[in-house]
């Protein structure tokens, strides 16, 4: 009962659940004439599309390399590029049929905001007989509309979660439905994907997702593949968690009203929270290290997995079957500290294992059913690790191993552009060569007005020129693109200079630098323009976002502000790319010499901690200041060949504006021709 006598009203799981899952649902189609509809998919990481291999490649009979198969992918009104990442296998069986795993991601090429369901983390040895709901798109009448329709999973084929999952005839499965997402009613999560319908027998099979841990295991140039869309899966939930654009009802919000969580040690939003914070941390060194983490906390090995677990999400899967309450919760707590402080072959940012640690310990705390035993244990155990790895040591302040005090001047190139006040929209330009010795060395120039559009074509053969000029074997030089403070937002690094050439951005170094910097008429303002300058090009700089938390925006601080941070601070602008040439004026004016901001608008509803994670991380990667052109080109370069780990970074630009070597000819009055 409720106040006032009324009876409470049950909670109906398909009401809260289908909207979540009809929206991640998307179509499959060819890119040939007219679009053809092959079948259904649904969105399990941002840009990543999972589906079954039968739907993107039914129509070849050779096997397909990755990322030479392209689909197009319906997303509402949309028809979204897409190419096939990874399909097993790779073609139809000389009986006819698609064997297991029978799946195929799809990398997005168009960069849109789409939501993702929830993939089950669980590693089940064998499915119960919940009621599960599954989803879709079918051709009827002219036109492509979305179905769902109940089942239960009324058994598998082969051994444990490894096997087909076979569903009941309790609904219709139309011609078209292969490839949708099929999701358990009571745990509030995708376990698999619809394969097959059975026609004249019982319903349909489903392929469960653990299979996913098929992928190859060959890192690659971007990393191994199940990490990356697991790790992209798991913090885009737990953004989405800690960061609520516009009230948004999220998949943790459902696992709460569904009672998904009801007597497990983790409420929905601790369980997202903490897959968020496991996604951060670098994979395990081995599947055998992760499960000799798994079997140290249960205290037995984990018996009957027909496919090993290859993430800390797939571990921490392992520990549901335990008995409830007390004991899984330290099953938990202990598996969150041993993920921090494992051994693995790439270091974790020590904040996200101080994280990671500090959650573990202060959840002990709060939990009541834990004694001070206990708790005492995950400090002592951590403090051990920690020893043993050889990691509490003084942290060292200078320059970073093999980076140099102060980078040896090279050659570079300049593009000066200048705008014609009493022509808007067309632009004076010049193309220099900035040789060692910081001279001034003109290629060409032209003060007759081009038009915007007509820049990149009347360009390409002077920088061509100029970059001939100052490449070397091994050295690709940098371009500086020198501009009034108005126009910083100027994309050049998009520009295309040749027929098959990358853009400019993604090829080599870019920089902005500006040719009307405010006089540092305050010697003391010039002195610390030029000691932030000298800092950050001999410690880590430091990335603070000055204009965001997040998830909302802030106004950039005030001139005092700036001034009293730290030398090694590296000013980071998230949503001021509108406001971009008042925010580093002001930048500008407090001493700063060198700065990152994302040059296209963000909406207000935009959950932008990719943006800020993305940002720590290659700034950390530069090593300093100097490593951040190169660092911005590499990242330019993986956006342009659709890596979606590099898509956070689309936009993003790089004041670097060094007050020991003055811009060449900023001080040199233009004469009329």
């Amino acid at each position: 009962m409720i106040p006032g006598g009324a009876q409470e009203e049950h909670v109906d799981a398909t009401e809260i659940l289908v909207p979540l899952v009809a929206e991640a649902t998307v179509r499959i189609h060819g890119v040939e004439a007219g679009n053809p509809f092959l079948g259904s998919g649904f969105f399990v990481a941002p840009n990543w599309v999972l589906t079954c291999a039968h739907v993107v490649l039914a129509e070849g009979e050779e096997p397909v390399e990755a990322a030479a198969r392209r689909v197009s992918v319906g997303y509402g009104e949309k028809l979204l590029k897409g190419v096939v990442e990874w399909a097993e296998p790779a073609a139809r069986a000389v009986t006819g049929n698609w064997p297991a795993p029978d799946l195929a991601l799809i990398r997005l090429l168009d960069h849109v905001d789409h939501p993702c369901v929830w993939l089950t983390e669980r590693t089940a040895k064998a499915y119960s007989t919940n009621q599960v709901v599954y989803f879709g798109w079918v051709a009827g009448e002219g036109q492509v509309v979305p179905y769902n329709g109940h089942c239960t999973v009324s058994g598998q084929l082969g051994v444990g979660s490894g096997g087909i999952l076979r569903l009941s005839n309790d609904d219709e499965m139309p011609q078209g439905m292969s490839g949708g997402p099929v999701v358990d009613l009571v745990r509030g999560e995708v376990i698999g994907v619809l394969k097959a319908r059975r026609p004249a027998r019982d319903g349909g099979l489903a392929v469960a997702i653990q299979q996913l841990r098929r992928l190859p295991a060959d890192p690659g140039p971007a990393g191994d593949l199940y990490h990356r869309v697991m790790t992209a899966h798991d913090l885009h939930h737990a953004d989405r968690h800690r960061l609520v654009p516009n009230h948004e009802f999220t998949w943790t919000d459902a696992h709460s009203e569904i009672g998904a969580a009801t007597g497990r040690a983790l409420t929905p939003g601790q369980r997202t929270h903490l897959l968020g914070m496991l996604a951060q941390l670098p994979p395990p060194a081995g599947t055998r290290g992760l499960l000799d983490v798994v079997t140290e906390v249960r205290g037995s090995p984990a018996q009957g997995l027909p496919l090993a677990p290859r993430a800390w999400r797939d571990g921490l899967g392992l520990l549901y079957d335990l008995r409830r309450g007390t004991v899984e919760l330290e099953a938990v707590l202990r598996y969150a500290v041993l993920a921090a402080i494992a051994d693995r072959a790439d270091g974790a940012e020590e904040q996200v294992e101080r994280a990671l640690t500090d959650w573990a310990r202060q959840t002990a705390a709060a939990a009541e059913s834990l004694n001070r035993m206990f708790r005492n244990s995950l400090d002592t155990q951590s403090r051990a690790r920690l020893r043993a790895r050889r990691l509490i040591s003084p942290v060292a302040l200078s320059v970073p191993a093999g980076a140099a005090a102060a980078p040896r001047p090279r050659a570079e190139a300049q593009l000066e552009i200048i705008p014609r006040g009493w022509e808007p929209g067309r632009y004076d330009w010049r193309v220099c060569v900035v040789p060692e010795n910081g001279e001034v060395d003109c290629v060409e120039e032209d003060f007759h007005g081009t038009g915007l559009a007509d820049l990149p074509r009347r360009l390409a053969e002077p920088l061509a020129e100029a970059f001939r000029r100052c490449d070397e074997p091994g050295y690709v030089a940098a371009l500086q693109l020198a501009v009034p403070g108005a126009l910083v937002a100027f994309a050049a690094d998009g520009w295309y200079l040749g027929t098959g050439a990358r853009a400019l951005g993604a090829a080599r170094p870019m920089a902005v630098r500006r040719t009307d910097p405010p006089p540092d008429e305050d010697p003391d303002l010039a002195e610390e323009r030029h000691g932030r300058w000298r800092t950050l090009h001999h410690r880590p700089p430091a990335p603070v976002v000055l204009d965001c938390d997040e998830a909302a925006e802030n106004p950039v601080p005030a001139e005092e502000e700036l001034r009293a941070l730290p030398r090694e601070t590296l000013p980071v602008l998230c949503r001021s790319g509108p406001a971009a040439p008042e925010a580093l004026h002001r930048l500008t004016r407090s001493g700063y010499a060198v700065a990152l901001w994302r040059r296209e608008p963000v909406a207000a509803e935009h959950v932008c901690a990719d943006f800020h994670r993305g940002t720590v991380r290659t700034v950390r990667d530069a090593r300093t200041a100097a490593g951040l052109p190169g660092a911005l080109a590499r990242l330019r370069a993986a956006v342009a060949d659709g890596v979606p780990e590099a898509y956070w970074s689309s936009g993003l630009t790089l004041l670097y504006d060094d007050p020991t070597r003055p811009l060449p000819g900023s001080d040199e009055l233009l004469e009329t021709p």
